[in-house]
C-alpha cells in the first residue's frame, strides 16, 4: 500500500508538471522580410515561415488590396496573422488609423490582436497629460473591434509618447475592457528602460500581456546601444534571452510570444533558420 501511496504521488507530480509546460505560439515580424526579395509577396514569406515551422506572422494594416492578398496568402499555408501593426495618434484629426475599420471585420473571430503605437505631436513621452485623451480613444476602438472578436494591444516604442510596458499596463488598467492589453517588447525596454529591473516590471506586467516579442540582443549599457545590438537573430548577442522566457513560464503567462526582425541584415532564410532553431533549443530547455 505504501508503495502504491508513493506512486500515486509521483504520477500526480509528472502530471502537474505536464499540465503547466510551455509552449507558446512563435511568430513573426513582417519586417524579417522589409528588405529583401519576398518584401513584396506575401506568399513567398507565408511558405518561408510555414517551412520552418513558424505558427503565423504579424503584418502591418495597409490598403484593402493589400491586407486581402496578406490574409489569403496566410491562411492558404493553415498560419495565422497574429497581430496588425497600427497606429493611434492622440491629436490627429482622426487618431485612430482610418485602415482599421475595413481591416477590423475582416478578422472576425480569428484570434488576431491589433497592436497600436501611440503618438502625440505636443507631449513629451509618457506625459501623463495624454492619458485621458488616451484612454477615450482606446476604448472607442476596443468597443469597435469587440464586435468581431478582435482584441487590441498597446505597444511601448522608443520615440513615441507611449514608451514604457508599466505605462502600458497603468493604461490598459484604467480603460477596462475585457478586450485590450499591453505588450512587451525585448528590444525598446532594453532602449528605454533598467535591464536590472527586468524581471520585476515583466511579473507585473504579465497579467495584462496579450503578447510579447524578443530577439536576440546583448547585455550591458543597453540605454546606449545602437538598434544592431539591441535585435539581432535569437541566439547572438550576450543578452540572456533564456531568462526572459523562464519568467514568463513562472508567471503563466499564456499569449503568442513574436520574432523581432527590424533592420536585420541576413536574407530572411538565413536569420529565421538561426532564430528558429534556438526557439526550439529554448522550449527542450523549458519543458
Amino acid at each position: 500500500m505504501k508503495l502504491l501511496l508513493i506512486f500515486i504521488c509521483v504520477w500526480l507530480s509528472l502530471a502537474t508538471i505536464n499540465a503547466q509546460s510551455f509552449n507558446p505560439k512563435f511568430f513573426c515580424f513582417s519586417d524579417a522580410f522589409s528588405r529583401s526579395e519576398y518584401a513584396t509577396d506575401p506568399v513567398a514569406q507565408a511558405k518561408l515561415l510555414k517551412q520552418l515551422g513558424f505558427d503565423g506572422i504579424e503584418m502591418n494594416a495597409g490598403s484593402p488590396e493589400q491586407n486581402d492578398k496578406k490574409l489569403e496568402a496566410v491562411q492558404q499555408q493553415n498560419l495565422k496573422v497574429f497581430m496588425i501593426w497600427a497606429k493611434v495618434d492622440l491629436e490627429a484629426k482622426e487618431a485612430i488609423d482610418a485602415r482599421l475599420y475595413d481591416l477590423i471585420p475582416k478578422l472576425k473571430d480569428k484570434g488576431a490582436t491589433v497592436w497600436v503605437h501611440i503618438n502625440s505631436k505636443s507631449r513629451t513621452p509618457s506625459n501623463a497629460t495624454g492619458d485621458s485623451i488616451c484612454i477615450s480613444i482606446l476604448q472607442k476602438l476596443a468597443d469597435y473591434a469587440d464586435d468581431y472578436g478582435v482584441r487590441i494591444a498597446l505597444y511601448p516604442h522608443h520615440g513615441d509618447w507611449l514608451i514604457k510596458v508599466g505605462h502600458a499596463v497603468a493604461l490598459t488598467q484604467k480603460v477596462n475592457r475585457r478586450n485590450l492589453g499591453a505588450v512587451f517588447n525585448l528590444c525598446h525596454y532594453l532602449k528605454l528602460e533598467d535591464p536590472a529591473q527586468l524581471e520585476t516590471e515583466l511579473t507585473k506586467a504579465v497579467p495584462y500581456l496579450f503578447s510579447v516579442s524578443i530577439n536576440g540582443a546583448d547585455d550591458g549599457e543597453t540605454n546606449k546601444m545602437e538598434w544592431d545590438r539591441l535585435i539581432q537573430p535569437l541566439g547572438n548577442g550576450s543578452f540572456n534571452v533564456l531568462k526572459v522566457l523562464k519568467i514568463l513560464q513562472q508567471n503563466e503567462y499564456k499569449g503568442p510570444i513574436g520574432l523581432q526582425c527590424y533592420a536585420l541584415k541576413e536574407k530572411p532564410q538565413d536569420h529565421l533558420t538561426t532564430s528558429m532553431a534556438t526557439w526550439k533549443k529554448y522550449m527542450k530547455k523549458l519543458n
